[in-house]
């Protein structure tokens, strides 16, 4: 069974507040600019507000267009905009998995996993904007034993 994971609208909040906040600050700024009398301070707003909206467009786009699909044995992840690229990872070569939130992630209740790699050419996977209370990297390492344990795939370390 595969599973599609696409990032959260909340993860596009949390790494653009202050972008955001300067977008707005800088809209409401406009119309007070007029009251000076000062053309060139009205337009270097609106120049400013249309930059920020179209910085703050892309980036959504940005996240927007990544996917990433869990199957029984590889981890794909899907990006781009005009044009795509598809990097997989073979679940028997995942080591190791880590969950991080940052102040404004925990506050929106999403996290980033990572997951890392013995594959040469993308050795760590960043997943961000993933539902708190979902439990992922339990689901990867399931799939992850299962692939190692089907492959006879046995890990050696040194304790």
């Amino acid at each position: 069974m595969e599973l599609s994971l696409k990032p959260d609208y909340r993860e596009f909040i949390a790494e653009n507040i202050g972008i955001a906040f300067l977008f707005v600050l800088s809209v409401v700024a406009m119309p007070y600019s007029t009251h000076f009398g000062l053309w060139y301070v009205s337009m270097l707003s609106l120049v400013l507000s249309m930059g920020l909206a179209f910085l703050l467009l892309v980036r959504y786009i940005i996240l927007t267009s990544v996917v990433w699909i869990i199957s029984e044995d590889t981890l794909c992840r899907i990006k781009g905009v005009f044009s795509r690229r598809t990097d997989y990872t073979e679940l028997y070569r995942v080591v190791d998995y880590e969950e991080s939130q940052t102040f404004l992630q925990k506050l929106l209740k999403i996290k980033s996993v990572t997951i890392i790699s013995t594959d040469k050419s993308d050795s760590t996977m960043q997943m961000y904007g993933i539902d708190a209370s979902y439990d992922l990297v339990r689901l990867i390492r399931s799939r992850v034993e299962k692939c190692k344990t089907e492959r006879r795939i046995y890990e050696i370390t040194n304790r």
